[in-house]
């Protein structure tokens, strides 16, 4: 069973190299805008990304990323864990725009947290936005929450391997 495992980490490997043109890595902090600001404290996240060019001005991009956000005054969770994955179409190297899935899931205090939806999961959809210049990279999330939408801001550097 381990040896199919390392086939297919290989094949998995081979196959991001003829799909993606460009792999980069990303760091920076999360910045949540509106009623959230109040609730996390500014949060560094940690991501990866792979782009693909489909034109002369245009290109695809796919991009992950995990944080631990820290909560300013919540009795029952530790804190937050949030994967946010995006995939968009960028023109002309700069801008792009894109469909977002955020994921949320706390990270248990007391024993009354597990009453809470985010003691299990929690995960909405909604769009991006990405600015690229040279090694700085900024997202501006829409996360379509009820009953407002959550704006999230992720400010970064990224470097291509």
């Amino acid at each position: 069973m381990w040896r199919s495992l390392g086939k297919f980490k290989i094949l998995l490997l081979l196959s991001v190299g003829s799909f993606a043109q460009t792999f980069s890595l990303e760091a920076g902090a999360n910045y949540f805008l509106g009623d959230l600001q109040k609730e996390i404290h500014i949060s560094p996240y940690g991501g990866v990304g792979f782009e693909y060019k489909l034109s002369e001005w245009h290109s695809g991009y796919m991009q992950g990323s995990y944080s631990y956000l820290f909560l300013k005054k919540n009795e029952d969770f530790h804190g937050l864990h949030q994967f946010v994955g995006r995939a968009g179409v960028g023109f002309l190297e700069y801008f792009g725009v894109g469909v977002s899935l955020a994921g949320v899931r706390g990270s248990d205090k007391t024993s009354q947290a597990s009453d809470y939806m985010l003691a299990s999961s929690e995960s909405e959809f909604g769009w991006n936005f990405r600015l690229k210049i040279w090694y700085a990279v900024l997202y501006y999330d829409i996360i379509w929450t009820s009953p407002k939408n959550s704006h999230l801001l992720q400010l970064g550097a990224s470097f291509s391997l």
